[in-house]
């Protein structure tokens, strides 16, 4: 028996240190994560459960994804059916765990409705809405780890500090761009808590859903929008496939216009870990910027 105890307990210790650890704060989005690694102290770990360039609306979880979800302490999304095919699992999930949406916090007034019962969920680019719903975050996460509540709280001041700063300083600059150029056409309608916060035209060529279709219609009134306002640029996106604006760009030809593709926006996801793009505030800087030269 015990030369049985001998040989077992090898294989035993072999498969604990293979099976995964629980992360302790999975988001669906790298949006998401950002918010939680800005609050957190290093010590507590954060996955999002979307890397950069995949598109939340149509991600659908594999078996691993399942059980990562199931294992997790707490999970963090975004709300408003943005992680659309997500919504039955995190229902599921949410009567045995610690579930938080950063969309929780807002009134129906300050949400984009853009249809019967259909809210736009990109309100992570308001960057004074954001703040607000990571203020409401910390709250929550100082809950669930009140051992951290001071560094937490901290952290928190400091975070909203720098949101109100990015988001007042690309207001003052694109404020001095006169109205008429302050236009920007997308592949999905990704921006426009974006536009409304900052005074700017939004046109997205499909809805807010990368899912939806878009028609000949939708593509004629988008061209007709570029040569009637005079753009120059139109923009992709990290996390939608291009075609679409490509197809764009040559309606826009072919009905006697001239537009150029500018470098592709983050939407959906941040940037790739290790670049400065991988935080919100990064990708705002970096799409406001190509915002601002597009208008040049």
């Amino acid at each position: 028996m015990k030369t049985l105890i001998k040989l077992l307990l090898p294989i035993a210790l072999l498969v604990s240190c293979d099976a995964p650890k629980a992360v302790e704060v999975l988001a669906t989005t790298s949006v998401v994560a950002d918010a939680a690694r800005q609050l957190l102290p290093p010590e507590v770990e954060v996955q999002a459960l979307m890397q950069s360039n995949i598109d939340p609306h149509s991600y659908k979880p594999i078996e691993r994804d399942v059980h990562t979800i199931n294992t997790a302490k707490i999970v963090l999304h975004n709300g408003l059916h943005l992680e659309g095919k997500m919504t039955e699992i995190l229902e599921k999930v949410s009567l045995n765990k610690p579930v938080y949406a950063m969309s929780e916090p807002l009134s129906s007034s300050e949400l984009i409705n853009v249809g019967p019962n259909v809210v736009d969920p990109h309100i992570w680019f308001d960057l004074k809405l954001w703040e607000r719903c990571v203020r409401e975050l910390a709250v929550f996460l100082s809950e669930q780890f009140p051992e951290h509540r001071a560094i937490i709280q901290n952290n928190s001041e400091a975070y909203s500090a720098e949101l109100l700063i990015a988001h007042n300083t690309f207001y003052n600059q694109s404020s001095q761009v006169p109205d008429s150029l302050r236009a920007i056409v997308t592949a999905h309608d990704a921006f426009s808590y974006f536009g409304r916060a900052y005074n700017i035209q939004v046109k997205g060529l499909q809805g807010i859903s990368t899912a939806a279709e878009f028609g000949v219609k939708d593509m004629s009134s988008t061209a007709n929008f570029i040569i009637a306002t005079g753009l120059n640029t139109v923009f992709t996106e990290t996390s939608v496939n291009s075609k679409s604006i490509e197809a764009l760009k040559e309606a826009v030809e072919q009905k006697g216009g001239k537009v150029s593709l500018g470098k592709p926006l983050y939407s959906d996801a941040l940037g790739e870990q290790g670049t400065k793009e991988a935080s919100l505030i990064g990708a705002f800087e970096y799409n406001t910027t190509q915002i601002l030269n597009s208008w040049k």
